[in-house]
């Protein structure tokens, strides 16, 4: 079945079936008054449009003698076009004079555009454009520097986590420092201090038995854990070369 047989077998106003093809409508009362205020419609304008005769043109007010919804007749309609297009070649010149004064948008170059049969060129030569070309395809491709989560200073960043590479090796310094400390702890005990045997209550520091300046290593071997006041005693000595405070007193 066509669309055009399909349509005629249907109803105009809901598209349900018709139960009798010589009736526009399948019977609801609501179908029929709407098809029956349409018909009344239609009729009153075609009376409306009797009643006022031909058309006539509503810039010389002559009967043109063409389709009811036409404005103008023949003369008219030409002259009226020939305005219009007359009114957008002038709009478009004025654009382009105006164009011509923009300057260049070309990477160090602030020339004027110039007159062109291209409306929208943005650039005063073909060396502009593709400088400004191969800008854009850098910032596509390069990325943009961001702010650190940690210290604030713009880098590029190589993953995801925010973090640039100087607080990366910072956080990873840390981090094996807090692990060292704990192997430090569990290895030799942190009950007291090594050297003067004193309770640590606040926890205590980790010393090194031969300092890092006289070519001591940090390792769990050569740490251990001591009170405050023997590390600040001690400084950079060796262990001969040094006796703990309480132990001096006494």
């Amino acid at each position: 079945m066509s669309a055009l047989d399909e349509s005629r077998a249907t109803c105009s106003e809901c598209g349900a079936p018709r139960p009798r093809p010589d009736r526009a409508t399948c019977g609801e009362a609501l179908c029929v008054e709407s098809a029956r205020l349409q018909v009344a419609a239609r009729r009153a304008r075609e009376a409306v449009r009797a009643a006022a005769g031909a058309p006539r043109c509503h810039r010389c007010d002559q009967r043109h003698g063409r389709e009811a919804w036409a404005l103008y007749c023949a003369r008219c309609a030409e002259e009226v076009d020939e305005s219009r297009r007359a009114e957008r070649r002038k709009l478009g010149e004025s654009r382009r004079q105006k164009a011509a004064e923009k300057p260049c948008q070309g990477p160090k170059c602030s020339n004027p555009v110039g007159l062109s049969a291209n409306n929208d060129r943005s650039y005063c030569s073909e060396q502009c454009r593709r400088a400004a070309e191969h800008v854009r395809k850098r910032a596509r491709t390069k990325p943009q520097p961001v702010p650190c989560r940690r210290c604030g200073k713009p880098v590029i960043l190589k993953f995801r986590d925010g973090v640039c590479s100087s607080c990366q090796r910072v956080q990873r310094t840390v981090a094996r420092r807090v692990t060292l400390q704990r192997k430090v702890r569990a290895a030799h005990g942190d009950a007291g201090c090594f050297h003067c045997s004193a309770p640590l209550l606040d926890g205590g520091v980790i010393d090194h038995l031969e300092p890092i300046s006289r070519g001591g290593l940090s390792t769990v071997a050569n740490m251990r854990v001591v009170c405050v006041l023997c590390n600040a005693s001690k400084k950079d000595q060796l262990l001969d070369e040094w006796t703990p405070p309480l132990l001096a007193e006494h």
